[in-house]
């Protein structure tokens, strides 16, 4: 898309986040978008931000089993940091009740039972090295998560709220910081 073509098609709001929809080829659906401007009483869009988006849009189907292997991912450390309620049978870890209980047994489980709810983009782009994106998903584990994309590919997960600016320093930002978790 041009810039031309998304400030067209882009609605703002009195708080600066301009609302669009788009068609993201991996997910063969259109998505809706939120643009946040850097000033919300005169929202622009940056050429960064342009180029963030059409990542998003042209993501390829090669992307999809990042996109599966990371809400698998998401849904292990979830069941393994968390206690989500679910009575252990006999001989059973808790890791292993919760799988079961959610019905999730791989990666294929994780996708189909994630949604991918929408694709934001922010104006602090201009400020880092990489071009970002996040795509919101409601995750298998029921968890509020971003999928970065960093450059036109899926690099990492993290909660949502995420600095993308640490994917910078190092896309494997956030996986590191959950295996660290792990063995502390």
């Amino acid at each position: 898309m041009t810039k031309e073509e998304i400030i067209k098609q882009t609605t703002w709001d009195e708080d600066g986040i301009g609302s669009m929809a788009v068609f993201v080829k991996l997910f063969e659906k259109e998505l809706p978008v939120s643009l946040f401007a850097e000033d919300y009483s005169d929202p622009q869009v940056s050429d960064k931000m342009v180029e963030a988006l059409n990542d998003v849009i042209n993501l390829s189907l090669e992307e999809l089993p990042k996109v599966k292997q990371l809400l698998w991912e998401e849904c292990l450390f979830s069941f393994q940091v968390a206690d989500y309620g679910v009575t252990q049978m006999e001989g059973e870890t808790l890791l292993a009740a919760q799988l079961r209980e959610f019905e999730i047994s791989n990666e294929e489980d994780a996708f189909s039972k994630s949604r991918i709810e929408t694709i934001q983009v922010h104006y602090e782009n201009d400020e880092f090295a990489g071009r970002y994106a996040e795509i919101k998903v409601e995750s298998a584990a029921n968890n509020y998560i971003s999928l970065i994309v960093k450059d036109g590919h899926i690099v990492d997960f993290d909660d949502d709220g995420t600095h993308l600016g640490w994917f910078d320093e190092d896309p494997q930002y956030a996986k590191k910081k959950r295996d660290k978790f792990l063995i502390e």
